[in-house]
Parts: C-alpha cells; sequence; structure tokens
C-alpha cells in the first residue's frame, strides 16, 4: 500500500504542475505569436519585392546537356573514372531540372528546380547554386534566387517555398508567412557569396545586399526577448527526435551570427565598412551570448532550447552550424571535433549522420540520422573556416566516395543517404539534383582535384592530395558570361608519393594568380597564360 509522504509529493507536484504549466504556456504563445504573424503578414502581403530591381520575367532560352556538355568544366581524375561519370550523370539530371517559370506564373527568373514537389524551396536552390555556379556561362543559376527577392514582403520576410504555378508564400500548418517553419536556415547570403568567388560580380552583390539586410531583419518576428533565441520548428529538420521538446535551435541561433557575417563580407566587398562593423560586432556579441547559453562544457557540445526553459541534451548535425559561424573558442573546437571523430556517434561509415548514432531517436532515417548534402557542406566548410583542412578533406572524400558506390549500383543521385551502411536513404527520392549535385559537381572540383575558385581577387588556389593524374579543363571564372570569363585548364601529372616533385601544366585565356598547396607546402605562381609547364618541389 502507498503512503503519501507530505513534503516529499506536495514538492514533486508542485514540480511536475509548474512543467505542465510551463509546456501549456509555451504552446500557447507560440500559437498566439503565429496567429499575429500571420495577420500582420496578411495586411501587407499585397506588396512584394519592393527591396530587389528586377520586377519580371525576361524570355530566355533553356540549355540542353546535350548541347553545352563540352561547354561545362572538363575534369580529370585518372584512378577513379567512375568519379567522372557521376560528374557528368549529376549535369545530365541538373539540365533536367532547369526550368522556366510556368505560364501566368508570378516567378520572374529561371531556376534550378529541387525535384522534390511542385513548390520552390529557398535553402535547396540555394545549395543547388553551388554547383550550378560552374555552369554560370551557360545557365546562370544564382538568378533561380531572384524568384525569392521578388516574393519578399514589407518587412523584409522571404519565404523559404513557393508556388512554382500559382506564387502562393508557404504551406499552410507548415511554413506560413511569420512563423518559426517558415524563417527557419537563412541560407541566400551564403548562396550569393559562393556566386561571387566565381563571378565577381559586384553589380548582383550591390542589388541583393538591401533585400538581404532586410531579410535579416525580418527574424526579429521569431526572436524570443526571454530567452534571446529565435523559435525554431519541424521546418528546421523535418522529422528530426529533438522536435517534440525543441523551443528554439542552435542552428537557427548560430546562422543568425552567420547571416551577420556574410552581411559584414558583403558591406566590405561593397566598401561600406562602417555597416560591415556593425554586422561584425553584433555576430561577436551574439556568439558570446550563445556560448554562455547553448554550450555545456560537461559533454563538449552545443545544445538546442528546450520548451522546459533549459538547454536540452539530445546532440544533433546542428551544434555544427557553430564552426562556420565562427563561434566557438579553442577548447571547444577541440571537444566538437572529437564528437565529430568518434565512431560511436557521427564518424559512421558514411559520414556525417544529422543525428549520431548513439543518441536517443537514431534510425538512420532521414533527419533521424541519415546523411544529406546540405548539412555535410556545412559541417566540411566549418571545418575549412577554422583551418581543419585535413579532417574537412577526409568528409567530403568519404561522402564522395559513397555517393559514388550508390551510384554505381543505381544509375543516379538520392536524396539523402543511410550512414551505417553504404546505401540510398530508405526515405530518399531518386534523381535529387537538387542539392545532391553537390557530392559528384562541387565535392569532385573542390576536394577530389583541390581547386578553389576567388574571382574577386583573381586567384585560383589549389590543393594537390591526390597522387594520380588529375586536374581540370575549360574551368570557367571571374566574368558574368560566356564572354567575359577567364577559360582555366590546370593537371597535374602522375607521382608516387606525395614528396615527388609536382609537375603541372596550365592554359588559360586572361593572366591569373594561382596558389598551389601541397604536403604542406604553399607556391604563389603569376599566371601570365604564356608559360606552361611548372616543377615545384614538396619534399
Amino acid at each position: 500500500m502507498n503512503t503519501f509522504n507530505g513534503d516529499m509529493s506536495v514538492k514533486k507536484i508542485t514540480f511536475i504542475f509548474s512543467l505542465l504549466l510551463f509546456s501549456f504556456i509555451s504552446s500557447t504563445l507560440l500559437a498566439a505569436n503565429n496567429e499575429q504573424f500571420q495577420t500582420n503578414t496578411a495586411e501587407k502581403i499585397t506588396e512584394q519585392g519592393i527591396y530587389f530591381p528586377q520586377n519580371k520575367y525576361i524570355e530566355t532560352t533553356l540549355p540542353t546537356y546535350q548541347k553545352n556538355k563540352d561547354k561545362l568544366p572538363t575534369p580529370i581524375f585518372d584512378r577513379r573514372p567512375d568519379y567522372i561519370k557521376f560528374y557528368y550523370k549529376a549535369w545530365q539530371i541538373g539540365f533536367d531540372h532547369f526550368k522556366k517559370p510556368m505560364k501566368n506564373s508570378p516567378l520572374i527568373a529561371n531556376f534550378i528546380d529541387e525535384a522534390f514537389n511542385e513548390n520552390i524551396f529557398l535553402w535547396d536552390m540555394s545549395f543547388s547554386t553551388m554547383w550550378g555556379n560552374y555552369a554560370h556561362h551557360i545557365f546562370p543559376s544564382i538568378n533561380g534566387l531572384n524568384n525569392f527577392y521578388h516574393s519578399q514582403l514589407v518587412d523584409g520576410e522571404i519565404v523559404r517555398e513557393i508556388g512554382e504555378q500559382d506564387g502562393k508564400l508557404g504551406v499552410k500548418g507548415w511554413s506560413e508567412p511569420g512563423t518559426a517553419g517558415n524563417l527557419n536556415h537563412p541560407m541566400l547570403a551564403w548562396a550569393e557569396l559562393e556566386s561571387y568567388y566565381i563571378t565577381a560580380d559586384k553589380q548582383r552583390l550591390q542589388s541583393v545586399y538591401l533585400p538581404l539586410k532586410k531579410y535579416r531583419e525580418s527574424f526579429k518576428k521569431i526572436y524570443i526577448p526571454e530567452e534571446g533565441l529565435y523559435l525554431t520548428d519541424h521546418g528546421a529538420m523535418d522529422d528530426s527526435p529533438r522536435n517534440t521538446q525543441l523551443l528554439a535551435g542552435i542552428d537557427v541561433a548560430a546562422e543568425m551570427v552567420l547571416f551577420d557575417r556574410w552581411l559584414a563580407e558583403i558591406a566590405t566587398e561593397l566598401s561600406i565598412n562602417s555597416e560591415a562593423q556593425l554586422y561584425e560586432n553584433r555576430a561577436k556579441k551574439y556568439s558570446d551570448f550563445i556560448n554562455a547559453k547553448l554550450w555545456d562544457d560537461k559533454t563538449g557540445f552545443y545544445y538546442d532550447w528546450g520548451k522546459n526553459n533549459q538547454r536540452m541534451k539530445m546532440r544533433t548535425i546542428a551544434a555544427f552550424w557553430t564552426m562556420i559561424a565562427k563561434i566557438p573558442n579553442k577548447n571547444q573546437l577541440t571537444a566538437l571535433i572529437k564528437q565529430l571523430n568518434d565512431p560511436k556517434a557521427f564518424n559512421t561509415k558514411h559520414r556525417v549522420p544529422t543525428h549520431p548514432a548513439n543518441e536517443i531517436g537514431f534510425t538512420g532515417d532521414y533527419w533521424a540520422g541519415a546523411v544529406w548534402a546540405p548539412t555535410n557542406t556545412m559541417v566540411i566548410q566549418g571545418l575549412e573556416a577554422n583551418n581543419y583542412y585535413k579532417l574537412a578533406h577526409e568528409i567530403a572524400i568519404n561522402h564522395l566516395d559513397n555517393t559514388t558506390k550508390v551510384f554505381n549500383e543505381t544509375g543516379t543521385a538520392w536524396e539523402n543517404y543511410t550512414p551505417l551502411t553504404q546505401k540510398k536513404g530508405r526515405k530518399a527520392k531518386s534523381d535529387f539534383v537538387g542539392w545532391s549535385g553537390l557530392a559528384p559537381i562541387n565535392y569532385l572540383i573542390k576536394h577530389a582535384i583541390g581547386i578553389r575558385l576567388n574571382a574577386p581577387n583573381n586567384t585560383i588556389t589549389w590543393r594537390i592530395t591526390e597522387l594520380g593524374r588529375h586536374g581540370i579543363k575549360n574551368l570557367r571564372f571571374n566574368g558574368n558570361s560566356d564572354a567575359t570569363m577567364n577559360k582555366i585548364t590546370l593537371i597535374a601529372q602522375p607521382r608516387k608519393t606525395i614528396t615527388d616533385p609536382l609537375n603541372f601544366s596550365v592554359k588559360c585565356l586572361k593572366p591569373f594568380n594561382l596558389i598551389t598547396i601541397s604536403n604542406g607546402i604553399t607556391k604563389h605562381y603569376s599566371i601570365d597564360c604564356k608559360q606552361i609547364n611548372f616543377n615545384q618541389s614538396v619534399g
């Protein structure tokens, strides 16, 4: 028979009641906020796109793969011919996904379709432009983002999802304007900078700066003053096990820092130095806040903020957004890298799972642990931002190898992949190029071949780790059209060991700066397009 212990039971009941009351109030507050956001937004939705100069579609013929294959960059990687096959298959699918706006659609630009449904998606398209940039002279995929700037609301908000046919903003019950489901993952500035590194198109950067500034300020709609954080829901990672208890995500918090750093970089490029400093100062201040509120010293990890007004204890890939935002200090980075390299957690057969293998809720499916190209790209670029180039290369090649193996077996690219085996995701769409074009195109060029473009500085950096013959022909950069862009060929001859002399050849239309990095040795060259062959000691 149970007996009633007065003090203990009263305290326990009081605690449980308080917890339930807080949960109820939080849910009610979120619902009320969402309703108010939607009401306010509805009043302003009739006026859109006032911060972006383009307001109508200009008829343009879509290019075909058959007619343009020979104009694409031609990768060379003798040791892995299957990389090359996958590369061209990805482009073939990608060209099939180049689309025009439908008849009578309010969209104003051709775009890369995400291969998911009849809407266009902000973060899908943003990541897709990153492989599309290598064909800018054929199909300037960055222009597809103009559809989002054109839909921008007066208060700065840009929806994450637009109907291709009718231009409807958001999806009821999932991503309505003014809600956390809509205002998660602001990737536009990242996409614009990636395009800028290839084209050096400062005019475009100028045209998107004001829309991006207004977009950044619209996130106050989901800001929670009491917590100093931003509402986060299933829109960030659809079916992640964290969603049940999630109030505010570490990913969205880190992305606010990252957004400010991106804006600072754009402002610097546009010589608006006073604004650049303001954004940098805000990024630094909020980084300090995140480190105080969402970092746990005991476990060495960043966590989401829960509905119970406490740090959650569930690890997810969301924590690694802090690396690309340059939030962690040296000790925190070391702890994060330890988690990333733990074979029981994030260092699975196919890296990097969105949910660690030893965490509650892991299934290996979708956002409960599958491997995705966009989050891998975030992890890799975050590592490089903190000078962990070796680990970044390992993860990139792991993803390229695993996706290539699946391509060899299935003939296509998939929406996501299983982390514990070399298989397509159990919940994954096929021909997903889309953001899954990142591995066969970007990862091949940037990581396997090792070529990075910086058009504003007229510089190519070549990180040479491969021993077999490798390189690229017909690589275009520094210009905004076929007529203005440089055309580069870089080919490294085979070596037996990493310390053997490096022999490579260069061809170009216009002079540029070349930096080679091999075996820890960096060399700088001023390429005049006259000298063809180079010999470099790296031992």
